[in-house]
């Protein structure tokens, strides 16, 4: 057996970045980008007015208080042509183009109009007020976005106001998942005795789609070599990640790592000093990367945020791979032994966190009340209340 630390280490060292594609900025929500983005203009690339009021020259506004208002900018209007003179103001909206003798804005709540004048009633007005600069936001050939970034709302935002539509990023890998077990019978059909309903499925897809991969399979397999070693040859052949759940324990029906092992995968590495989630394999084809799972429920999921996660992150160039995790002091107390890191499903709030029931791997009543897994190193034996212990937030 490997350690956690071990295990994750293989991972990273082991897994490969997906290839590129151009996408169009309205299809690349989650995506990571994959260059660094210059940027092709200067933003603003005029000078702009921050606020609805009146364009005026400065150095007027120390000998008068009135101002003539004669001409009109709004947002949209090319401005090159418009000339102010000596104790004039210009009506200017926000975003509009400034005039190049204009170098003040005064909000329109500081004046007071009556029909075509203004008299200003800013005592504390200072030149430059209310102008956005050529490129106060981004100059041109200025790095904004660097390789690995994820696209959201605000990078969205960023990229289109600087007239890109369309990026480089690191493609979304396919997904199957495989699920082995002759007790296991879908959701909705009946049950004999013996017979249990798969979940492993639904946990996975669901952690999938939040993560956005949207090319996922699902296949379900008995507990016998030749079917399970034929599909994960058929899996191999048609997604980037395979994802199997169950038969990688030791016993007489875990026919996985053999299995895997006739399709000629590269197992890195079998079994983790963790609990829970101890049978863990991981492996990889070329390109394609294969976990075995445990088929617990409380394993599979433990081990997909633990460790599939952060290498779907790598796979899709993201510059951040590892899940958020923060350092909370414990509610409760907690005793293990020595030997085994443990995750434990946990629940934090303002004041800490706290360890919740059902902690056995076959139930997963404590995963749908838990925001976070605690982390307790295989060394430690004991945690008071009070004592902060490594906390992944979910």
């Amino acid at each position: 057996m490997i350690s956690v630390a071990q295990a994750k280490h293989l991972i990273d060292q082991n897994t490969s970045f997906t290839q590129t594609i151009v996408v169009d900025l309205y299809q690349a929500n989650g995506y990571a980008i994959a260059n660094n983005i210059l940027s092709p203009i200067d933003f603003p690339s005029f000078r702009q007015s921050a606020m609805d009021g009146y364009a005026i020259r400065f150095e007027d506004w120390n000998q008068i208080n009135t101002f003539f208002v004669e001409q009109e900018i709004q947002a949209g209007n090319n401005a090159e042509n418009i000339n102010l003179n000596k104790g004039e103001a210009i009506r200017i909206f926000t975003g509009a183009h400034i005039p190049d003798d204009a170098d003040t804005v005064v909000m329109q709540e500081h004046c007071t109009r009556i029909e075509n004048q203004i008299q200003i009633t800013n005592p504390d007005l200072k030149q430059g007020n209310n102008i956005r600069d050529i490129g106060s936001q981004t100059k041109k050939g200025e790095l904004v976005l660097t390789k690995g970034s994820t696209i959201h709302a605000g990078t969205a935002g960023l990229l289109a106001g600087l007239g890109i539509h369309q990026i480089e990023v690191f493609q979304k890998p396919s997904c199957i998942i495989l699920t082995t077990g002759k007790e296991l019978k879908k959701p909705g059909d009946e049950l004999i005795n013996g017979q249990i309903y798969e979940s492993n499925s639904y946990a996975l897809y669901h952690g999938l789609t939040q993560l956005q991969i949207n090319q996922i399979e699902i296949v379900s397999v008995d507990d016998d070599l030749d079917s399970i070693t034929k599909a994960i040859h058929q899996a191999l052949h048609q997604a980037d990640i395979l994802l199997i759940t169950g038969g990688v324990s030791v016993g007489d029906y875990d026919f996985v790592a053999e299995a895997l092992e006739n399709n000629q995968v590269e197992k890195i590495f079998h079994r983790v000093k963790q609990k829970p989630g101890k049978p863990l394999y991981f492996g990889k084809k070329n390109n394609k990367i294969i976990f075995g799972l445990p088929g617990n429920p409380g394993s599979v999921l433990t081990c997909f945020y633990q460790y599939v996660i952060p290498c779907i992150h790598k796979m899709m160039g993201h510059r951040s791979t590892e899940n958020r995790s923060i350092q909370l002091p414990l509610l409760n107390p907690l005793n293990k032994k020595k030997g085994l890191t443990h995750f434990i499903k946990g629940k934090f709030n303002t004041d800490g966190v706290e360890v919740l029931d059902h902690q056995e791997s076959y139930k997963l009543t404590a995963f749908a009340e838990a925001n976070c897994l605690i982390q307790i190193d295989e060394e430690i034996e004991h945690v008071n209340i009070g004592e902060f212990v490594k906390v992944h937030l979910l």
